[in-house]
């Protein structure tokens, strides 16, 4: 099997760390977040993918390579971007040459959805498309979806399919995650940019195309905005979201249980240490904090539900909470400051709020 993996946006979400660090590799319980994506595709039978590319292109290629999680890699650079369904139309050689339905998943999400699930429900219904759905409390916040008691999708945003729907209906808003045969893509106009969400699935629906969605209640998290991102860092030190494969990798360690010393400082779990952290005297670290490898937090720093990236560092005195640390910045104040929901990012003399 195939699959599309969408990771060509600029990851304006994530505001200034966008523009230092590509979204595919913003680290995600230390781990590269499309990873994630990457580890589920190939548990479900896929060999290879196809990565698309515009922002951050080298870097993304240099860090994943031609093969990951047991796939292979290929790669669709956007000289522009084209847009969700612009995308997927400039792939549509790789994505047709079997004949085969393939999953489309955003580099920018995770989740414990089963993607083999889907893929049945996708052949069983005989759908052109099928999406993931979950229910959610921000369902207007993310657009209004709905499907009935059949599994076929009946409204996307303000399009409705035509027709009496079988049973009940339910709202839910999509995960980012779908199984697309082949033919869908003779629905994408060729050689312009295309939002899937703007120009296709709404004339599709209207049309009374077959349309599946399949609703899931397992672990889903948007990490394309700084509070997001943090969110998630913690739903993985707590347990909330477990992933699939075996984790923490690498060179970093989960701390559990009960406060206790590190190097000069203290901890208080759960912290995700990696490699080469400093503790000074009195420097105090969690809970729900990530330190990258070489991060460093000097005398009577704080970090809690914070991530320091690697070879950043919190200078005396100044406390942190929901902030990001990016590669080699550093966290400092005059004024021995308290910052929350900030930003400090490498040759930035102000941090930025979010």
């Amino acid at each position: 099997m195939r699959a599309f993996i969408l990771a060509a946006g600029f990851g304006t979400r994530m505001g200034p760390l966008g523009r230092v660090v590509p979204k595919p590799l913003v680290p995600l319980g230390g781990l590269p977040v499309i990873g994630f994506a990457l580890d589920r595709l190939r548990r479900v039978g896929v060999t290879e993918a196809v990565v698309n590319l515009h922002h951050g292109a080298d870097a993304i290629r240099g860090e994943i390579g031609d093969r990951s999680s047991g796939i292979r890699i290929h790669y669709s650079h956007e000289e522009e971007i084209l847009g969700t369904a612009g995308g997927l139309k400039k792939a549509e050689e790789f994505l047709r040459e079997t004949g085969e339905p393939f999953f489309v998943l955003n580099a920018d999400a995770v989740s414990n959805a089963d993607l083999g699930a889907a893929l049945a429900h996708h052949n069983e219904g005989g759908f052109l498309a099928t999406l993931i759905l979950r229910q959610s409390a921000e369902v207007t916040k993310f657009g209004t979806l709905s499907v009935d008691e059949s599994g076929r999708l009946r409204r996307f945003l303000k399009a409705k399919a035509p027709g009496a729907p079988e049973g009940a209906i339910t709202e839910a808003m999509f995960t980012g995650q779908s199984v697309l045969s082949p033919e869908f893509l003779d629905h994408i106009p060729a050689g312009r940019k295309c939002g899937v969400s703007e120009e296709v699935y709404p004339p599709l629906i209207e049309s009374g195309a077959r349309l599946g969605g399949i609703l899931t209640d397992a672990y889903w998290a948007d990490v394309g905005t700084p509070s997001r991102y943090l969110e998630a860092g913690a739903d993985l030190l707590s347990g909330k979201f477990v992933p699939e494969f075996d984790w923490p990798a690498g060179r970093y360690v989960l701390v559990q249980g009960k406060p206790m010393e590190w190097g000069e400082g203290m901890i208080e779990p759960p912290v995700l240490i990696g490699e080469d952290v400093v503790l000074r005297q009195g420097a105090h670290a969690g809970p729900f904090t990530v330190l990258g490898s070489g991060a460093m937090l000097e005398s009577n720093a704080s970090a809690a539900w914070t991530v320091v990236f690697s070879g950043g560092k919190i200078e005396g005195n100044v406390q942190l909470e929901r902030c990001i640390v990016g590669p080699d910045a550093v966290a400092a104040s005059p004024d021995a400051a308290q910052w929350l929901e900030t930003f400090f990012l490498e040759g930035q003399e102000q941090p930025i709020s979010f």
